[in-house]
């Protein structure tokens, strides 16, 4: 029976993790025993991980970065904070030519605006 992560800051820690890892290898399109093959695990310990039922080294989140092709920042970030995901996209950004930062800045822009003006029409 599989155990239920425990609420201390630990383990807090491990289930965040693990979502931010589960999220990146669905978002490549990737299994767990697709993950566990690339980092030479089993299943079960790619499985633990994703569940916060482990935690992985330093040094294994840095193989699992490279795997799933996101930084560190996205695997420890904490989403539910309000800076998460500006944090996020400064990461993903920072090695980007100014004039490439501009265009990924008004890109976001042009969709928020986007979005509120069709929220304002549904409500």
């Amino acid at each position: 029976m599989p155990r239920k992560p425990k609420t201390a800051s630990g383990t807090a820690l491990g289930v965040r993790i693990g979502r931010n890892i589960k999220s990146a290898r669905t978002q490549l399109g990737m299994t767990q025993s697709q993950l566990a093959e690339a980092l030479e695990l089993e299943n079960v310990t790619v499985s633990r991980i994703e569940t916060g039922a482990q935690l992985p080294s330093i040094d294994r989140l840095e193989e699992v970065s490279k795997v799933l092709k996101v930084s560190l920042t996205a695997l420890l970030a904490d989403t539910s904070k309000s800076g998460a995901m500006s944090d996020m996209l400064l990461d993903v950004i920072k090695d980007l030519p100014a004039r490439e930062k501009k265009f990924v800045y008004l890109l976001a822009s042009a969709y928020a605006q986007h979005y509120k003006t069709g929220k304002k029409k549904s409500t």
